[in-house]
This record gives C-alpha cells, sequence and structure tokens, in this order.
C-alpha cells in the first residue's frame, strides 16, 4: 500500500480518530459523542440537494408531469451513514438483501453475437420463457460486471415486473473465449451494434438501454454515434457515466479506489488474457498481476485490443463526451457529485444541458451508482432510488 493511499485512509477517517483519542482520555463521553453524530447526521440530511436539468420543451414537460420521480427528484442518502465510502458499501449489502427478497429464481439463456467471445443473455424469471412479444430493456453492467451480477439480477427483476422483455449484454473482455481476428482490434460500438442486431431479429419492438459506469458510457456513446444511422435505440438511462474517462482516471489516480478498480479487473478479465495469449503473448500477465495503477492496466490490457498508443489515448478515444451534443433520442443521466471513481467534474454540462434530449438529474449523494435510502421509518430497505426515475422514464417511453 503505497503512501498516498495510506494518506487518503488518514484523510478518511482522522475525525473518528481524533474523537476516539477525546473519548479515551475522557474529554468527551460517549453519550455525547452519540448526540454529536446525530445531529451531524441530521444536517447532512436535511441539507443534502438534487439538481435537474433539461431544456423545456413539450415533450419534456409531458414526461416530468408524469414522471413525479425525475420531476420532484430529492435523493437522501441513508441517514445512520451519510458518508461516500459508505454507499458502497450499504450498496454491496443492498445487492444481497434484494436478491434474497426475490422470491423467483432468475435464468438466462446466452445468444453468442459473434465467435470472438461477445454474448447476450436473456433473461428470465424461473421457467417463465421470454416471448419477444413486450418491449426490450438492454441492460449494460460496468467494466467488471457480468450478466449474473447481484445489482444486475436486481435490475433485471424490475425490468421483467415491468413487462419488459430483459437482455444484458456482455462485454467480449469477460470471455473465456476471447479472440482477435487476425490485424484487427476489438471495436466495442461494433459488439454493441451486432449485439442490437441480434436482438432486433429475436424481437422488433422498442428498445431502450439502462448503462451503468463504463456501460453507461458506451450507451450514451452509441447513442450519439451509431444509433442516428441504425435507430436501434429508442431510449436510455445512463447512471454513473464516466463521461470523460481521462479525467476520472487522473483525479482517481493512486487513491484507495484505483487499488479496487484494479483488484477487480484483475480477478476478471485473467480468463480474456489467458484466451488471448494461448496464441501468442499480447498481454503481459506479469504487468497486469503486478500493477497496482489503473493506467498501467489499461496501457498493458484495453490499449493493447483497442489499439490505441497509450492509456491516455484509449481514455480519449473511448470516452463518451464528445457524443453527448448529438444523441437524438431521450437518456435520462443520474450522477452524483460525491461519485469517486467518475468524476463529476468530467461531465458535458454545456452539451448536456443544451440538448433537448436530454434530462440530467445530479445528486450531491450516492456514490458511484449506489443511491441507498432508508425507508420511510429510516430502517435499511436495501432498496436502490435510482430505480425509481429509471422505471417511470423507461415506463412512459414505452406507453407513449
Amino acid at each position: 500500500m503505497n503512501y498516498k493511499i495510506m494518506k487518503e485512509i488518514i484523510e478518511i477517517f482522522y475525525p473518528a480518530i481524533i474523537i476516539l483519542l477525546l473519548f479515551i482520555l475522557r474529554f468527551i463521553s460517549f453519550t455525547q459523542i452519540l448526540i454529536g453524530y446525530l445531529i451531524y447526521c441530521t444536517y447532512i440530511y436535511f441539507t443534502t440537494k438534487t439538481y435537474l436539468y433539461y431544456v423545456k420543451t413539450k415533450f419534456n414537460n409531458e414526461l416530468l408531469n408524469n414522471c413525479p420521480s425525475i420531476r420532484d427528484a430529492n435523493f437522501k442518502q441513508y441517514f445512520l451513514l451519510p458518508f461516500t465510502f459508505c454507499q458502497f458499501i450499504l450498496f454491496q449489502m443492498a445487492n444481497q438483501r434484494l436478491n434474497q427478497s426475490n422470491n423467483k429464481q432468475i435464468l438466462f439463456q446466452e445468444e453468442k453475437v459473434d465467435e470472438k467471445g461477445t454474448s447476450i443473455f436473456w433473461a428470465s424469471h424461473e421457467k417463465a420463457l421470454v416471448q419477444h412479444i413486450n418491449p426490450v430493456l438492454l441492460i449494460l453492467p460496468g467494466i467488471t460486471g457480468h450478466y449474473y451480477d447481484p445489482y444486475i439480477k436486481n435490475v433485471i427483476s424490475e425490468g421483467v415486473k415491468n413487462n419488459f422483455d430483459v437482455v444484458v449484454f456482455q462485454m467480449r473482455t469477460l470471455s473465456n473465449k476471447m479472440k482477435l481476428e487476425e490485424n484487427k482490434y476489438v471495436d466495442f460500438y461494433e459488439d454493441l451494434d451486432n449485439s442490437l442486431k441480434k436482438i432486433k431479429e429475436k424481437n422488433n419492438n422498442k428498445l431502450y438501454g439502462v448503462g451503468y459506469s463504463y456501460g453507461a458510457n458506451l450507451l450514451t456513446g452509441y447513442m450519439g454515434s451509431l444509433n442516428l444511422k441504425t435507430n436501434y435505440i429508442d431510449g436510455g438511462v445512463a447512471v454513473s457515466n464516466p463521461f470523460d474517462l481521462y479525467m476520472s482516471q487522473r483525479i482517481g489516480q493512486e487513491t484507495l479506489y484505483e487499488s479496487l478498480i484494479c483488484f477487480f479487473e484483475r480477478k476478471n478479465y485473467i480468463n480474456a488474457v489467458n484466451s488471448l495469449n494461448k496464441d501468442n503473448n499480447i498481454i503481459d500477465v506479469n504487468i497486469l498481476e503486478s500493477s497496482y495503477s489503473v493506467k498501467i492496466f489499461d496501457k498493458e490490457f484495453f490499449g493493447k485490443i483497442l489499439g490505441y498508443k497509450n492509456a491516455d489515448d484509449y481514455y480519449r478515444g473511448i470516452s463518451s463526451a464528445k457524443y453527448v451534443k448529438y444523441v437524438n433520442k431521450p437518456l435520462l443521466v443520474i450522477h452524483s457529485k460525491d461519485d469517486p471513481i467518475c468524476s463529476f467534474k468530467g461531465i458535458p454540462f454545456d452539451d448536456a444541458r443544451e440538448n433537448k434530449n436530454i434530462i440530467f438529474i445530479a445528486t450531491e449523494k450516492g456514490g458511484h451508482f449506489c443511491y441507498i435510502e432508508n425507508e420511510k421509518d429510516f430502517s435499511f430497505s436495501g432498496r436502490l432510488w435510482s430505480f425509481k426515475p429509471t422505471l417511470e422514464f423507461l415506463n412512459y417511453l414505452k406507453n407513449i
């Protein structure tokens, strides 16, 4: 663990350390600590704001009138743990709790998009087969997200309950059969486009996308580029989109969160790396295993398979910020100002706020697509607040 990470941990916990020392030295009592903490939680809870940005058009006004969770968006983080890093912990707990509360088991049917590792997974509850008669909900997970991850299953459950045919896009970088064509690099937009063609062959109804983190970046980029010609996607929701990966990487460099990202990348991409290295050693495994720097990892892995000269070239090339102003279908953006991974500073605000097709919800709290809120009695429900605006938005689009 390097010096900067140790410094970051100390900065996070130093108020607690000072309070603990004061308690040990008997300057303050436990009752005083508890009262002070509750006052702090109350202050944070009632002063936290949510902001809504959109262009006033007839369509947007009618949409907001029918979507109160967007029009009156007001996310309040879990009362007793108002800190950003706590949202991540609560998010993991919420996923497990929601997973256990889903009485119906989710089943997946894989459909290979190509022989290079890209797949889509049709999801259904228990033995109910996907009929391909409902509007389609396409889920794009985060950079290390699998179709079977708890948070994806929870989104699937919400989609099925709201009468969508749900399908999950799985990037080839998570496949143990990943391949590269000779003299050709990976193109995620092409992979997504081919996946959408497959979906349309099965179900030609309206199609909506929900993307999280890297998946939100891919969804937004596609909607502002290829979708202008294909019109496959009729609307989307982008939650915690990095927009500008160069900015996010710079701000998150040498932090605790960077170490976590590296850990998950190494864990999830090892199968793809081994598959690529069967024919020839494209990726240096030693660099990936020894690196705690996202930039070094991305240069060795993503840079090589996507054909970029270096990590910065990759970040600029894959970022969706440049496509935001071209999005011509309804897009709901949900982003937190305290997102420690996808920096709020990287958002192209002018382009987003001036695009009549984009409605932007900016929250002060929420972390990285966590958004854990209280029940009305301030108990822990484990429900993600982002479900409400997301499903209201998609249901409105589906029914117009």
